[in-house]
């Protein structure tokens, strides 16, 4: 069976399982697909703000990652995003197919 491209695999990962912080997709895709680094973070990021531009997700939150805040040595603080699918999502997710493999 052939899996679904990355974006649809996003929206299923949060219908099933959401509302999730970013850096809990970000680990879901790359086990999924097999892969790692910050090109694929970054992309899953990327695929997030994507989705929820286009209306399909809300975010249902905001923090700053604990591990990172204060932390010297020029990385910064690093904000956490955590989204849901909306029923808009949920609604194109069923004219596309992509809502039947959640069930």
């Amino acid at each position: 069976m052939a899996r679904v491209h990355i974006k649809g695999f996003v929206l299923q990962k949060l219908l099933r399982d959401g509302p999730l912080w970013d850096h809990e997709v970000v680990a879901a895709v790359e086990d999924e697909y097999g892969v790692s680094g910050e090109y694929w973070a970054g992309t899953v990021r990327l695929t997030l703000t994507d989705l929820y531009s286009g209306g399909l997700l809300d975010e249902v939150g905001a923090d700053v990652d604990p591990s990172r805040a204060g932390a010297g040595g020029g990385g910064g603080e690093k904000l956490m995003l955590r989204y849901q699918v909306n029923g808009f999502g949920r609604e194109r997710m069923a004219q596309s197919g992509l809502s039947e493999a959640v069930r």
